[in-house]
């Protein structure tokens, strides 16, 4: 899934993206009003936006962009007036959080949200692949394969990316996400040729490239 994070304040908004890629989404940073302007053109899945912005107002960004889309808005804001916040929620804002931001209480309203919209789900379809993420197994055609959390966390990076590469650094975020514990890139390509070696003849569904990272293929 792909969220647009709209903050002006630099170091937060890469500290938003780094914590947010640890779950597994796909990030776009924007640093003032223009920039966004021009990438709501595309289609996200959830929109952080800070309401103070050093060339316009959040909140015009959140009246434009429901000009097209019903998809989540957050806003992530210092500006704690009423008015700001009710003038938030007229526009159809889903949430409003104050700074200074608790990170982890904005993940469990990220995915409060999605979940309420309906944007998770709990199965990955790609050809004969299946991966359940609630089960905990992926299944090619007749074969059923019992993951562990962190071989889960990269097939749902790689199944979500899918057909495009996945960087060994962002697998990382992703085992991150799901078990707190950042591995280093030689313990993530011990894993990966685990889950291989798990795989056996399908393991060449996962297709590594040096520099690229790895993916899944059909």
């Amino acid at each position: 899934m792909r969220i647009l994070i709209v903050e002006d304040d630099k170091n937060l908004a890469l500290t938003l993206r780094e914590v947010v890629e640890s779950k597994g989404f796909e990030t776009t940073v924007c640093f003032n009003f223009r920039q966004a302007l021009h990438e709501i053109e595309k289609a996200f899945d959830l929109y952080l936006l800070d309401v103070r912005l050093p060339d316009g107002n959040g909140l015009d960004l959140c009246k434009k962009i429901r000009e097209t889309s019903q998809d989540p808005i957050l806003f992530i804001s210092s500006d704690t007036s009423e008015a700001s916040i009710l003038k938030s929620y007229s526009l159809q804002a889903d949430d409003y959080v104050e700074k200074p931001v608790r990170l982890n209480i904005l993940l469990a309203k990220i995915d409060s949200i999605l979940q309420r919209v309906g944007k998770y789900t709990e199965t990955y379809h790609i050809g004969s692949a299946t991966l359940n993420i609630k089960e905990q197994s992926l299944m090619i055609q007749q074969n059923i394969y019992e993951l562990s959390t962190v071989e889960l966390s990269i097939l749902e990076g790689l199944f979500k990316a899918y057909p495009a590469f996945v960087t060994r650094e962002n697998c990382c975020r992703l085992v991150f996400g799901r078990t707190s514990h950042y591995p280093s890139l030689a313990t993530l390509s011990v894993r990966i040729s685990e889950l291989k070696k798990k795989l056996d003849h399908d393991a060449y569904h996962i297709d590594s490239f040096r520099t690229l990272g790895f993916r899944w293929k059909q």
